[in-house]
């Protein structure tokens, strides 16, 4: 799908001559693989860019950022970039290291004193470091403390939110995944800085000559923000996410795919920068390597997946309505970067299928995408529930006539009737507790609320489906218990004995 390299390479910064090789890019060929992923992922837009060496080589929109409107996605529509942010408030961390002013090795107290982390009921002492490499031990539902809010204050809410949480692990014992990390340095930016973290990342920003690229509380033009859609039912929905302002040093941050092709040709090194811009990026690249690799054999640095050869660094962002991924092979000096404004496993898929192709390799199928199959999952159980609800509904409607015309009476619970009725409320509030029992295990232990943000919406239905139909099971047998039906009799109906109820 690629043509050969051509025979010229462009000259390193300094005048050194490269060895890099300049892909010709067929463009057709990626416009084609880019639209046949956005159909799977039935994302309304995306934005991709591609680049080589010390260029840009290809950046373009697809579909729309906007279906109502029929607005389509291009270069310059910006995108929620989720978890991507965190290289931005990685490489802000390490250029105050750089300045003197912290020291990443530094306990988090230092510079958040009312910070109050245990380990097994003691006080625990984390580092700047361990929130960066995320070895904390801060457990990954701490994404549920994160509240609500589009305050200014939001991200001291939010550290304040998480103070007193108990660790999973030992601080610098293991790695394990929590956004909330990152949010907590962003909150170690603004104290160091004397100024907010949002002010000092747009400062960052235009420094790095990445002016579109902006924290999402300070965007000035929201117009020119794409909607945001999350699976439902089949099809992509727009869905207005609750702001968490607090989260925007972990998640936040908003750009177009032309400023991410800055940002990864600065990510590179080959665009011209300061040396010591130049050196505090090579250090974000530094993976923590001292505790045992993710499940994928990948290590962490600052705000990037290494994998274990350092042949690729990587990110993964997710919004509940947005997603993107950033790949780069710093040897090959190339880098992929990939916005959609719905959260979808295809757009890592995106990513890593464009570097195979650069790098003359075929691409992998794509995994399973989470969301919708999530979202087929929660459609067929819900059918399964609608059919004996119907079930139930035609044998409830009978009732009131069955009663009118006696053949149902009122029989008092007694005796072996009433140890019926007392097993009846057990299994009830069995399945009530197996229901919320499965639901912490399906939802790793992330309360119904915040579900409700990240999951496909058939998700909630389904779990209101579930204890709706619980609350009629018992009704309708309460109803039938209490109301037995009787024996037929020639002759007025009388009063039925106990013992002839059926």
């Amino acid at each position: 799908m690629l043509l050969l390299v051509s025979s010229s390479a462009a000259a390193a910064e300094g005048g050194a001559p490269s060895t890099h090789r300049q892909p010709n890019i067929d463009e057709d060929a990626f416009d084609q693989f880019v639209q046949a992923q956005l159909v799977k992922a039935q994302s309304p837009g995306a934005a991709v860019v591609i680049v080589s060496g010390d260029q840009v080589v290809y950046t373009k929109g697809f579909g729309l950022a906007d279906r109502a409107s029929g607005i389509p996605a291009t270069s310059t529509t910006l995108f929620e970039l989720g978890s991507t942010s965190k290289a931005f408030t990685g490489l802000a961390l390490l250029e105050l290291e750089y300045e003197d002013k912290l020291s990443i090795d530094d306990p988090v107290t230092r510079y958040i004193p009312w910070l109050s982390l245990t380990y097994q009921g003691q006080p625990a002492e984390v580092t700047l470091a361990q929130l960066l490499h995320h070895t904390s031990g801060v457990p990954f539902a701490s994404l549920a403390s994160i509240p609500i809010s589009s305050e200014e204050q939001a991200l001291e809410q939010t550290v304040r939110a998480l103070s007193g949480t108990a660790l999973d692990t030992p601080p610098g014992d293991k790695y394990q995944y929590a956004t909330i990390n990152y949010d907590v340095l962003g909150l170690v930016i603004q104290e160091v800085s004397g100024m907010s973290y949002e002010a000092y990342m747009s400062g960052l920003l235009q420094r790095l000559g990445m002016n579109n690229t902006v924290p999402a509380a300070q965007l000035k033009d929201p117009q020119r923000l794409a909607r945001g859609y999350k699976v439902g039912f089949g099809s992509p929905h727009v869905y207005e996410a609750p702001e968490y302002r607090g989260n925007t040093p972990a998640g936040n941050l908003v750009s177009s795919a032309e400023d991410i092709g800055q940002w990864l040709l600065l990510q590179l090194g080959t665009k011209s920068i300061s040396e010591a811009n130049r050196n505090i990026i090579e250090r974000s690249h530094m993976p923590d390597t001292s505790v045992g690799s993710d499940v994928n054999g990948n290590y962490y640095a600052s705000g990037w997946f290494v994998t274990t050869d350092g042949k690729e660094l990587w990110h993964q962002g997710s919004n509940p309505n947005f997603s993107s991924y950033f790949i780069m092979s710093p040897q090959e000096r190339l880098g992929v970067g990939v916005l959609a404004n719905i959260n979808s496993a295809y757009t890592f898929h995106i990513g890593q299928g464009l570097m195979s192709l650069l790098q003359e390799q075929e691409p992998l199928p794509a995994e399973a995408d989470f969301y919708p199959q999530l979202d087929r999952i929660a459609m067929i159980s819900l059918s399964v529930i609608s059919v004996f609800m119907i079930i139930l509904a035609g044998k409830a409607i009978g009732i009131p006539g069955q009663l009118r015309r006696q053949r149902r009476i009122y029989v008092p619970p007694k005796g072996r009737r009433l140890i019926g009725l007392g097993t009846a409320l057990v299994l009830t509030g069995a399945c009530v507790w197996g229901i919320g029992l499965l639901l912490k295990v399906a939802f790793v232990g992330l309360p119904l609320g915040v579900v409700a943000v990240w999951a496909p919406m058939s998700i909630i239905w389904l779990v209101y489906a579930l204890y709706l139909f619980v609350g009629i099971a018992f009704l309708f047998f309460l109803t039938v218990w209490l109301f037995p039906s009787v024996k037929r009799r020639s002759g007025p109906i009388l009063p039925a004995p106990a013992e002839e109820v059926i």
